[in-house]
Order: structure tokens, then sequence, then C-alpha cells
């Protein structure tokens, strides 16, 4: 299944808490989010987190986390610490909300060498992998790809983490793996040699960021909206689509919302497309012949818009139920 949304609340919801942002989110047709606890925890307690959590489930909306974004799994050991409470207190809420990965930032290289930077941030994966557990969290460790040169987290060092410690899973940054390869996604070869990186972790579900993203010599600047950067989106959604990947695709363009729409627009034209090349030339020949089995990908595009379709009833049969009830409070009662 393909589920697509924003990295945080919409910038067009009014509500601005995440429960806001999650109804949003499911009335523009999206149907997973990532909460943002990147400049800080202080956005929730454990009531909000367990309550997020029954509301992505009565909406069908898909649950992950990003963790604070100063953490350094490469650093010295007052750093380490840090780091481990940071990322341990957004587990917890994380957990509590039923997320399915928390996306952690792995740190810089600093004075160490590529392998010696390897070798610490291996040791402290394993150690907060192992506290996972310790705790009976079901929420994964992810580890993101980096944009920068001087910071750990190249596609294949992020592919040998997770190869090394087990029940750890990779986040792949297309914009950060793009920026950091000085503009290396431009085919659909290109995206596919990055899936066929991580096939060897036997994961049959990846967590995805797309943005567009303005880069120098290898190294991120800042995101721009997906039709404003130079990695275009259709390779990416082809090679999805084609392979029958499980992913969830988050938007993290300026442009939240807008561009995880679009992203979902585009999508459902290269599935059109898809069909209609698998369609019959001669309509009367499709007439005669056996029916054909649904491709998958056909499955899940029915399946994916009788869901919308649904929400969509839900949300409008709500929004009634709320007016008429206004409408009766705020009435003047008649005299007898």
């Amino acid at each position: 299944m393909i589920r697509i949304g924003p990295a945080g609340i919409p910038l067009s919801c009014k509500g601005r808490t995440n429960k806001d942002g999650l109804i949003y989110t499911r009335s523009l047709g999206l149907n997973t989010m990532e909460v943002q606890f990147v400049r800080g925890l202080h956005v929730m307690d454990e009531d909000d987190a367990e309550e997020l959590g029954r509301l992505a489930k009565e909406y069908d909306v898909e649950l992950h986390v990003h963790a604070p974004y100063y953490t350094n799994l490469a650093g010295d050991e007052a750093n380490i610490e840090m780091s481990f409470d940071k990322i341990m207190s957004a587990a917890m809420l994380a957990n509590l909300m039923g997320a399915k990965v928390i996306a952690v930032h792995p740190g810089y290289y600093g004075e160490l060498s590529k392998k010696e930077a390897m070798e610490r941030v291996v040791a402290n994966v394993r150690e907060l992998r192992d506290m996972f557990k310790s705790e009976g969290f079901s929420v994964k460790l992810g580890i993101e790809t980096m944009g920068k040169q001087k910071v750990f987290g190249s596609i294949d060092e992020v592919v040998e983490v997770c190869r090394r410690v087990n029940d750890v899973v990779p986040v792949l940054d297309f914009g950060h793996i793009h920026a950091r390869g000085n503009g290396s996604l431009k085919t659909k070869e290109d995206f596919n040699e990055i899936f066929q990186k991580v096939a060897g972790l036997g994961r049959d579900a990846y967590l995805l960021h797309v943005t567009g993203v303005l880069y120098r010599n290898g190294n991120e600047y800042h995101h721009l909206p997906i039709k404003k950067g130079d990695m275009k989106i259709e390779p990416l959604l082809e090679v999805i689509l084609e392979n029958n990947y499980n992913v969830s695709l988050i938007s993290e363009s300026p442009i939240l919302e807008h561009d995880a729409v679009y992203t979902q627009i585009v999508m459902d034209r290269i599935m059109d497309k898809l069909h209609s090349r698998h369609r019959p030339d001669d309509e009367e020949d499709e007439e005669i012949s056996e029916p054909r089995e649904k491709l998958e990908y056909e499955i899940e595009g029915e399946k994916h818009q009788a869901a919308k379709k649904k929400q969509a009833k839900k949300i409008a049969a709500e929004k009634k139920v709320s007016r008429k009830r206004v409408k009766e409070e705020t009435e003047p009662e008649k005299e007898e």
C-alpha cells in the first residue's frame, strides 16, 4: 500500500494541534502523517499521544515520528547521553500513539574517520535498540539518510548500520540522497538502485521523505517545493508502483500538504497510465475474452478511491451534525 501525507500539521489547517492536523490531513484524502518533535518535545504530553493514536485508528491515518534534530550518535559521551534522552523521550510518545517508525538523525563525523564514526554509531544504535526492547516499544528505530558531506548518513552508511543492527530500519530521505549525490537521482534506474541497496534488509515497508532541494557540491542548503527542485517525483512513483512497494511517503516540502496532494495526483495519473497500458486495444475482443485478473496496483487504487469516498461521507456527516447542534444551541426558545 502507498500512503502519502505531510511532515507535521498542514500549513492550511486552522487548528494548530496534532489532532487538528491529523483530521485535516485525512480530509485532504491523505492517509499518513509524521509528527514533528524536531525542535523539542513540549508540543505533546502522554495523554495527547494516546488520544492522537486513537484518532489515527479511527481515521485510518498511519503515524510516524521525527525525533529532535540535534542528536549525535557519533559524538562524545555528553552528546550521546543527551541524544539518548531526546530519542527515548520521543520514542515513548511515539509508542503511545502507535507510530510505526521514529526517524533519527545519526550525527556528525567530527574529528573521527568514517570508519571510526561507523563503529561508534553502530554501538550506540545497538544500545538504543536494546533500550527500545527493554521498554517494550513497538515503534521501530529509523536511521535517516542525510544530505551533507560532513554528516554521517550516506545511503551506504545507513544500510550498513541497519544490516549490522537487527530491528533498525532505514528512513530514505530522497531529497538528502539527491543532494549528497550532487543531483544523482534523475531516472527510474537511479531510484531503483536505492531500493536495491535496501532490498537485502528484509523490510516489507519503507518510510520515505520527499521534497525539492537546493544543493551545491554534494551539500543540501534548504528544501524547495517539489516543482522548484530538479529531482522529479514521477520516476520515484513509477518505481514504487511497478514494484508494488509498501511505502509511507512524507512530504517535507516547504508547502507541506500542497506537495503531498500534488504527489497523490501524480501517482493517480501514473496508475491510470499503467492501467491503460494493460487494457486490451480492441473493445470487441475485450467483451468476448475471459475477464483478466486485476493487477495489484489496480486493486490498491480501487481500495484507495473507495476509502477516500467513505472518509469524505463520514466527514460531511460529522459537519452536518455539528452544524445542527450549533443551530439548536444558538436558536432562541419560542414563547408558548
